[in-house]
């Protein structure tokens, strides 16, 4: 083992066995981590060339957003609801805005998003149809775990056009509290995998902070990191 750490030689399978294990590695990252020890094994460079591919390959695959989002409910087309839920940003509004006690009802919700009665109304009834929220007295309470799309889904798009349209409307509000950054920049094919993983790396960390964190009110977050 010594040896390896000292760049000497390389483990064999069933000491990598070994080690995954003692680090209780995910099936995953195991795969990942033989897949690194056959590489540096690898005596040819056609053999080598194809292991590295598979090896950027895994990795991309483990710093997609939906294999980040361990706590959350993933949802697809299946749900024949899921389209009245991401067709505007009202029903995930209001949705996420009855985890906070002062919104549960809908005047305070009428009051806090400036809709009138009709709208707000109508998307409390379809959320506790789908038992997203549920009612309690006068109140309707948060009653869902956290819910993400697949990166796949066919309303992923119209998700992310509602919520920058409100960025936007934001901006334009000029809300001295909020943030607001854009950039274009060129940089190496290997920095844009590099930022990638920090991205994947700072939404866990996000998540870490705001999941467990005590609601007072409701907040947007995106972010967009992309080829121009």
């Amino acid at each position: 083992m010594s040896a390896c750490l000292n760049g000497k030689g390389q483990l064999s399978l069933d000491q990598a066995f070994g080690v995954a294990e003692y680090l209780n590695m995910s099936d995953y990252e195991q795969d990942y981590f033989y897949l690194l020890i056959d590489k540096e094994k690898a005596v040819t460079p056609a053999l080598r060339r194809r292991l590295e591919s598979k090896a950027r390959e895994m990795s991309r695959e483990a710093f997609r957003l939906k294999n980040q989002q361990k706590d959350s409910v993933i949802v697809s087309e299946q749900d024949s609801n899921i389209g009245f839920y991401y067709a505007t940003w009202l029903a995930t509004a209001i949705h996420t805005l009855t985890s906070v006690p002062q919104f549960q009802s809908i005047a305070s919700l009428e009051k806090r998003l400036n809709l009138n009665q009709a709208s707000v109304a109508t998307v409390i009834g379809y959320l506790e149809k789908m038992e997203l929220i549920k009612k309690s007295g006068d109140k309707y309470r948060w009653n869902s775990s956290n819910i993400h799309l697949e990166d796949s889904s066919v309303w992923i798009s119209s998700h992310h056009t509602n919520w920058r349209a409100r960025a936007m409307d934001n901006v334009q509000k000029n809300d001295r509290e909020a943030t607001h950054y854009s950039s274009i920049q060129s940089f190496s094919e290997e920095d844009f995998e590099k930022l990638k993983k920090k991205i994947a790396y700072f939404i866990s960390d996000f998540n870490k902070v705001a999941d467990p964190s005590e609601p007072e009110d409701a907040y947007c977050f995106n972010i967009d990191l992309f080829r121009v």
